[in-house]
């Protein structure tokens, strides 16, 4: 008897620990398709010192089971970088235009984090000084909107 609830508590571990080191992957793949991406926005807006964190741990309340078709929490997370990569492909197209290049170009910071409203799926984003915050869903959308919302930081 003893044995057999060894082996299920061993199973029960292993499996707990393939699913953090997936998860750990997927951050890794998320984060370096972001820091990819800055060197995109940094080059297209002039700011060398750009600098971007994402703050993993706002989307360690999310309920995964709800979001995108079920789908494994490392999977959605991965999918949180393609959404990264594509806000920040607007940030550097937003570059293109002189005067909101000119207020890209201060930005030093971009942090990262999850929205706790898992049913708001554009990406809100707020500036405070030299660091532009911006609050995603990782099952939100890549979306053209999430541009327009961009520019409403300066309006």
């Amino acid at each position: 008897m003893k044995k057999l609830v060894l082996s299920i508590l061993l199973v029960a571990i292993s499996f707990a620990a393939q699913a953090g080191i997936k998860d750990k992957k997927a951050k890794n793949t998320a984060t370096e398709t972001m820091n990819a991406a800055l060197t995109k926005v940094k080059s297209a807006c002039g700011n060398a010192k750009l600098e971007g964190k994402i703050d993993w741990a706002s989307w360690d309340t999310y309920k995964y089971e709800k979001l995108s078709g079920n789908k494994p929490k490392n999977e959605v997370i991965q999918a949180a970088g393609i959404l990264i990569d594509g806000v920040m492909g607007e940030v550097a197209d937003l570059c293109k235009d002189a005067d909101y290049k000119e207020e890209l170009a201060k930005i030093t910071n971009i942090a990262i984090s999850g929205k706790t409203d898992q049913t708001s799926n554009y990406v809100e984003f707020k500036l405070d000084d030299t660091t532009l915050s911006m609050a995603l869903n990782a099952d939100g959308y890549g979306s053209w909107k999430n541009k327009d919302l961009l520019k409403k930081v300066w309006e």
